[in-house]
């Protein structure tokens, strides 16, 4: 009786201990670069009209203007800081020219099995990019135990202690989302470059508070928006820096571990000193295993621009822990290493 109770009163303990929490220090930083074209356009071709992507019945139609829009934004950018010598009229002026069921016999819309070039002579238009967009979601329900309420602790020889717990509902939720982008030369009818990037899943699942917690939501969880956001943006960025010059931005958030060095290291990339965050997460990782100090250091290094260095560490980091966004590090500083502009 009396070593139940004691257990009782070590969960409430804990469980007090928890809600009171402690605090991390954190950072988000941004890294900048722009990546040479991998292929370029081909030889001649100076206009190129980009169409509304293409979605699947679970996919919210705004994507299709949304997509076309951010694709023409990062190749306007090409036009006017890298000069690339390229006409861009988007869907809306070529259907000035073309009725839709001209579109559809040229093989500009969606289902496209026509005579591309057509469309392309009528409107002096070169290239055409098309994109698809699917996406997947998929939202289970679970429940999870909670502590509802605690009793008769702190009486007489400690007697009397009882912990109530209950069941909550809980959410788990996995979005895939499948993109491809094609640009097509219009004057010969081939496809010059189709990129269709393994599907990218986010799983993410609600998580109540382990005391006096409550019944959750989707709501609570990553906006579908943004989960879907990124997941386009990614394969757009990589899509395009193909084909034209492509300036890039990505953004990373790195927490400290509980090491003196990697808490100031930390402050130091908040505060944009990058020399000297790099020196303080190096003290860390060389006073123990630190994962965190390592992810720290690629991102000094990284923004200090020192690319071999910042995989380097990136890996190191993600040796040490499986964690999504030391991956994530290391896939994209990978694939895109070999076509920075230095």
């Amino acid at each position: 009786m009396f070593t139940s109770r004691v257990k009782s009163l070590c969960v409430a303990t804990m469980a007090i201990a928890f809600l009171a929490g402690c605090s991390t220090e954190k950072a988000h930083v941004s890294v900048t670069y722009t990546l040479e074209p991998s292929k370029g356009l081909p030889a001649g071709m100076t206009s190129i009209s980009i169409m509304d992507s293409k979605v699947n019945e679970v996919t919210d139609t705004k994507w299709s203007e949304l997509a076309a829009n951010q694709i023409q934004d990062l190749l306007q950018r090409a036009v006017d800081q890298y000069h690339v010598d390229l006409k861009i009229a988007d869907r809306k002026h070529l259907s000035e020219g073309l009725a839709e069921q001209d579109l559809a016999a040229a093989g500009i819309t969606q289902g496209r099995g026509g005579n591309v070039g057509m469309g392309g002579q009528v409107m002096d238009v070169q290239g055409i990019i098309e994109s698809e967009i699917n996406v997947k979601v998929d939202a289970q329900r679970g429940r999870q135990s909670t502590i509802s309420g605690l009793s008769g602790f702190g009486g007489r020889h400690w007697g009397g202690g009882s912990v109530q717990t209950r069941e909550v509902e809980t959410v788990t939720r996995n979005i895939t989302v499948q993109t491809t982008f094609k640009l097509v030369d219009t004057v010969n009818n081939r496809n010059w470059v189709t990129y269709a990037p393994p599907p990218v899943s986010n799983t993410d699942r609600t998580n109540a508070s382990f005391l006096f917690g409550s019944s959750q939501t989707e709501a609570e969880l990553m906006p579908r928006d943004e989960v879907i956001g990124l997941a386009v943006q990614r394969g757009i960025i990589d899509f395009v820096s193909q084909i034209v010059p492509c300036a890039v931005t990505f953004d990373m958030t790195i927490v400290a571990s509980g090491n003196k060095a990697c808490v100031r290291g930390v402050k130091m990339l908040r505060a944009g000193l990058y020399s000297e965050a790099l020196s303080n997460f190096k003290i860390a990782m060389a006073e123990g295993s630190d994962h965190q100090a390592a992810f720290g250091a690629g991102i000094a290094s990284e923004s200090l621009k020192k690319y071999d260095q910042a995989l380097s560490y990136y890996r190191r980091a993600y040796g040490m822990k499986d964690m999504e966004s030391y991956a994530a590090a290391v896939k994209r500083l990978s694939k895109h290493m070999p076509y920075i502009r230095r």
